[in-house]
């Protein structure tokens, strides 16, 4: 699945066998933040010696996969260092070895957010447990959300009995109107809207935010996945 020939009992491969094994209709949809291969645990992530570094940048189709883990402390000392906890619960060591050694996300490493890596792999410290070397800035976002609202956001959008509704009075209606924001929360009227923004103004982001998960091909898109870079407060896409 990763291009790796080697070891079976390796993680990539393992990896592999289980999303083989794995029934379709018993995971969420490949690009539901809830997936457990798209978007795995960390001793469920390939080795950085089975991944090679032109992997992320094959032309053919592939498979794509993104970290995500819960920020419990960060600190500076030569690099921006940060223990993150995984959706298992397993803390781990996030170490940034970018070119600004991590100064690009410093102030948004706060406790209780989230960091996403794309094509995170484990990596072997000298002097700590494995954990994960980041050096592409344009792999790595932390959002100022806790990993509970993402993956509630995220199953949200996957609901088959979202959007025939008024947030509201939850009123089912065929000329609902769509937020503008999310697109996701439905109103009946001006005053349903007014009144249901009071609880949806507490997901509206975290939705619109999830959307760039849940929009991609996971599975077998043929080029590579970035992150839009922050340059002083100005917003890159690549």
């Amino acid at each position: 699945m990763f291009g790796h020939e080697g070891n079976s009992n390796s993680p990539a491969m393992s990896f592999a066998c289980e999303r083989e094994k794995s029934p379709d209709a018993a995971l969420p949809p490949p690009s539901d933040l809830n997936n457990a291969l798209t978007f795995p645990a960390f001793w469920d992530l390939p080795s950085e010696y089975e991944i090679s570094e032109t992997y992320p940048s094959s032309t053919k189709p592939r498979k794509h996969w993104c970290f995500l883990g819960k920020i419990v402390s960060s600190n500076v000392f030569v690099r921006l260092s940060l223990e993150v906890e995984d959706k298992a619960g397993h803390r781990l060591l996030v170490a940034f070895h970018t070119d600004d050694r991590g100064a690009a996300f410093r102030d948004l490493c706060l406790r209780g957010h989230t960091i996403a890596v794309l094509y995170a792999t484990q990596h072997t410290f000298a002097f700590s447990p494995p954990g994960l070397r980041l050096e592409d800035n344009a792999h790595i976002k932390v959002f100022p959300y806790s990993l509970e609202q993402l993956l509630e956001a995220s199953g949200e959008l996957f609901d088959d009995g979202m959007g025939k509704r008024c947030e509201a009075c939850r009123m089912a209606d065929t000329s609902l109107k769509k937020c503008a924001g999310c697109k996701n929360a439905w109103y009946c009227s001006k005053k349903c809207q007014t009144n249901g923004w009071r609880v949806h103004k507490r997901t509206c982001s975290v939705m619109r935010d999830v959307q760039w998960f849940t929009r991609k091909n996971w599975e077998n898109n043929s080029y590579p996945f970035f992150f839009p870079i922050r340059t002083k407060g100005w917003q890159v896409s690549q």
